[in-house]
This record gives structure tokens, sequence and C-alpha cells, in this order.
């Protein structure tokens, strides 16, 4: 399944790359998200996050193109898939599902601003449920996205690796 390798000058530079990009997806998403949430304020976490987030998903779109068009191993539909796989897991957030997730909150940042978040009761009111209900729908997505895309680096990554061991000098 996995392709022969050839010698050639784009390997180490191939692998710094696939790294950067592979660990860079991985720490941001699995390290540094969760303690953000943990450590800031709510407010002050989705500011971070949506400054972040635009360029985090245009890298999860473009690394995976790059490592296919630099890719040390012949070609193979295998290894060139699950880089698809990858950049359109990164296309799907930044196109679709960012700018859907933002809208919500905006929304809900200005039911919020409006004093309209809670009823007399004290109670959210059903268009606050209802909003945070879509958020968490979409957020839920996005995030399922990002593990398929982080995944299929990993996926490619062992690829590489078992490649890279054929490797002869």
């Amino acid at each position: 399944m996995i392709c022969s390798l050839g010698l050639n000058t784009r390997v180490p530079y191939h692998f710094l790359f696939y790294s950067l990009a592979f660990g860079g997806s991985a720490f941001y998403s699995f390290i540094v998200s969760p303690l953000v949430f943990k450590k800031l304020p709510r407010e002050e976490f989705s500011n971070l996050q949506n400054k972040v987030f635009p360029t985090y998903f245009q890298g999860q779109i473009i690394a995976p193109v790059i490592l296919a068009l630099t890719q040390p191993l012949a070609f193979c539909p295998f290894t060139l898939g699950v880089l698809g796989i990858s950049s359109i897991g990164g296309a799907l957030n930044y196109f679709w599902l960012l700018p859907v997730c933002q809208k919500i909150k905006e929304q809900r940042n200005q039911l919020v601003a409006d004093k309209a978040d809670v009823g007399a009761d004290g109670e959210p009111t059903e268009e606050f449920k209802t909003l945070s209900k879509q958020f968490g729908k979409y957020h839920g997505i996005s995030t399922l996205v990002n593990m398929v895309s982080i995944l299929s680096l990993a996926v490619y990554g062992v690829g590489l690796a078992k490649g890279l061991t054929k490797l002869t000098i």
C-alpha cells in the first residue's frame, strides 16, 4: 500500500514541513486550546480563537497541498488521498463551519448586549438556548472535522515513515 521512496534531496525538507504541519495542528488542538480554555475567561478565549482559527484552518488547507506536491514518495493514490482528506477538512472548517459559528456567536453576543439573553425569571431565554444549541452542534461538527484532518495527517506520517525506512543510502 505504501509506495516506494526514491532518493532525493527533498526528503529532509518535506519531513520538517510535515513535522511542523502535524505537530502544530496536534499541539494547538490537544494542548493549547484546552489549556487556554481553562485559564482565560470565556469572552477572552472566544476572542483568541476568533483570531487564531482563520490562520489555523488556512494552514490545514495549504499544508497538505504542499506536502502532496513535494512528497518524496513515488506517486501514490493512498498518500494523496489522505492528504486530500486533511485539506478538505481545513476547507470545510474555513469556508463553512467557521462563518456559521461566528454568525451564531455574534447573534448570542447581541442578545447579551441587549440584555435579552436572560428572562425575568433569571433563566436563559428560548432564543439564547436555541442559539447555544446551534453553536454546540456546529462547533461539534467543526471539532470532528478537525480531528479527521489531524488523523489523516497522522496516517500520512505513518506511510511516510514506512517509506523512509525503505530508503537505503
